[in-house]
């Protein structure tokens, strides 16, 4: 039987589109201004082409793309990229539509979770809008000192919830970072495939999440099917 979901937060619950095309329009410019001269277009395709090859960050491996085999370039780029976080940190965030209301539904049957790759400080974020107080569980990346997709972060998660995989279920946009790994380990999937990460595509059986959605708030129902399956 289930007990505890976890729910990644970035374009699964928060929306953070905004941010995140700021960020890769830095990425672009500082680009340009070291030599590498893109259009949008062109950084466009080369994100697309490194989300399809599973890297777990796609403006690290365009970054690297270039500057190779320069470590030097490489993290001077990203320096002047990191400058630029608290302009595009000010830019803000919102919820989903629907996502509060489906926290307080989830919330009253199971309990609930952060699973993401976030600042510790993203608890705040949560908090501000009205939703941190139906989270049970708070570990995030930030917090834990260990980023997904690495299986120690989902046993971390896991352990401080006092909750074994075969009871959890994990929910998230990235099939690579939220999707396969928990599954490696025991736990039920649901993919919000939506956004950036919703080109990817499961490589293998294994990598198939056990419910798929393409609304957020279609994961109550997918989580009540799940549930149901194990009785």
């Amino acid at each position: 039987m289930i007990s505890t979901l976890f729910l990644d937060v970035g374009e699964t619950i928060l929306d953070a589109e905004a941010q995140q095309d700021a960020l890769t329009e830095v990425h672009r410019m500082v680009l340009n201004d070291s030599g590498f001269s893109l259009t949008q277009d062109e950084y466009r395709l080369l994100y697309e082409e490194k989300i399809r090859s599973f890297v777990p960050s796609a403006m690290h491996a365009i970054t690297w793309h270039f500057a190779s085999p320069d470590h030097t370039l490489h993290n001077e780029i990203t320096r002047e990229i990191r400058a630029h976080y608290g302009e595009i940190r000010k830019i803000g965030c919102q919820l989903y539509p629907g996502v509060a209301e489906l926290l307080e539904k989830l919330a009253d049957g199971y309990s609930l979770g952060l699973a993401a790759n976030a600042p510790a400080s993203v608890t705040d974020i949560l908090d501000d809008l009205g939703v941190l107080c139906w989270f049970s569980h708070t570990d995030v990346s930030g917090s834990i000192g260990i980023k997904k997709p690495d299986h120690r972060f989902f046993e971390t998660i896991l352990t401080h919830a006092d909750t074994r995989a075969s009871e959890a279920i994990m929910i998230g946009d990235r099939l690579d970072n939220d999707i396969i790994p928990a599954r490696r380990i025991g736990m039920k999937t649901i993919w919000v495939r939506w956004g950036r990460y919703s080109i990817l595509e499961p490589r293998t059986p294994d990598e198939i999440p056990d419910k798929t959605v393409t609304d957020v708030r279609e994961v109550l129902d997918a989580v009540t099917m799940l549930n149901s399956r194990l009785w």
